[in-house]
């Protein structure tokens, strides 16, 4: 049972960090929502892209084609940028690049688009399509980049966040994994949750951010995690101690959330596949162990015979004088159904001619 307690153990501080990661992602989409950052990362991408400056002329054009107006309201230069698309197709991105190069001098592009179409141009040749899709790889890749960005943004706004919550929650993940080690109730009330929760799709959740939050801390509650500060009350003065006590773990918890809810998830539904394979083992290696037909075998104690070195058994001991020379079971010798009667002891037979006498 010790490979699958350390498993129950392992998915015990997974599940913490899944829950903690949830209302830490469920907190970036709030912030997000009231900076609506991912239109300004979309926008610097563009201008980087074609190389206009910040409220270029072109960069405008773009925003204000129809094929790309359509995506917001108002016109680029008087929208607050917060209120821009934060997605644009790259369909409609190149229809638009190509619709605008064909009604302006080529002198009076920017310098990335005009070096761009031209070796795109030496690419497609006359084939319009494939024009446009070199056009669409290459808005695609920028904003492979931006994506970059604002992954690495996210990241770092929920290490915060989870570092704000890992103290106020005193989330201590050293702390619970001793704890675990000790309380099996805990160790099945885990589990019990991470075989529920294995079987949802977080990427499908639609419930809103608020409401997230208020479900991942019932989560907590009703699994009895050890956590906060109700168990363990510190003043003012104790401030020191209890980052002394607590710091490695708090820090620890708050590297894990950054990973994010999904890297969690993934990672609980693997070890939940390995310890479906390693719980069945061990009740089989149980179960063998009580079977009566695979009990050890017992064996005789060996007894050498005395009067001649050589081992005892019912042959000899006929042989033996003093003794009746008839075996009593003829069972008892090899294979042979024939019983012996009258059989000459060792010392009565005549000396073998040619050998030693």
């Amino acid at each position: 049972m010790f490979g699958s307690d350390i498993l129950d153990i392992a998915i015990g501080v997974i599940c913490l960090f899944l829950l903690l990661s949830l209302i830490c992602s469920a907190a970036n989409e709030l912030i997000e929502a009231l900076w609506k950052s991912r239109s300004k990362y979309l926008e610097q991408g563009i201008i980087e892209l074609v190389g206009g400056g910040p409220g270029s002329d072109f960069v405008s054009r773009i925003y204000n084609h129809g094929v790309v107006n359509s995506l917001f309201r108002g016109e680029y230069g008087k929208t607050p940028r917060r209120e821009l698309p934060s997605y644009i197709p790259a369909g409609n991105f190149a229809l638009a690049l190509l619709s605008i190069v064909r009604n302006t001098d080529e002198t009076k592009l920017p310098g990335n688009v005009r070096s761009a179409l031209k070796s795109f141009r030496e690419t497609a040749g006359n084939d319009e399509v494939k024009l446009q899709k070199t056009i669409e790889d290459w808005y695609n890749s920028t904003m492979d980049r931006v994506s970059g960005w604002y992954k690495r943004r996210t990241q770092m706004i929920i290490f915060i966040l989870g570092c704000i919550l890992t103290v106020l929650a005193n989330a201590d993940c050293i702390q619970y994994a001793q704890r675990l080690s000790k309380d099996a109730s805990l160790r099945q009330s885990a589990v019990a949750f991470a075989e529920a929760t294995a079987k949802k799709d977080i990427s499908k959740d639609d419930t809103k951010p608020i409401d997230q939050i208020k479900t991942e801390i019932g989560s907590l509650e009703g699994i009895g995690l050890p956590i906060g500060w109700a168990q363990h009350p510190v003043g003012l003065k104790g401030v020191g101690s209890a980052i002394y006590e607590h710091g490695v773990g708090w820090l620890l918890t708050a590297m894990a959330l950054s990973l994010g809810a999904p890297f969690w998830f993934d990672t609980l539904n693997r070890i939940m596949v390995i310890r479906s394979t390693v719980k069945p083992r061990e009740k089989s290696g149980d179960e063998a162990s009580k079977d009566p037909s695979r009990q050890p075998v017992q064996t005789l104690p060996f007894q050498p015979d005395t009067t001649g070195g050589m081992l005892s058994s019912p042959l000899n001991q006929a042989l033996a004088g003093g003794q009746d020379n008839t075996v009593p079971d003829s069972d008892e010798i090899d294979g042979c159904e024939v019983a012996v009667t009258n059989a000459t002891a060792d010392e009565d037979l005549p000396a073998a001619e040619g050998g030693v006498a």
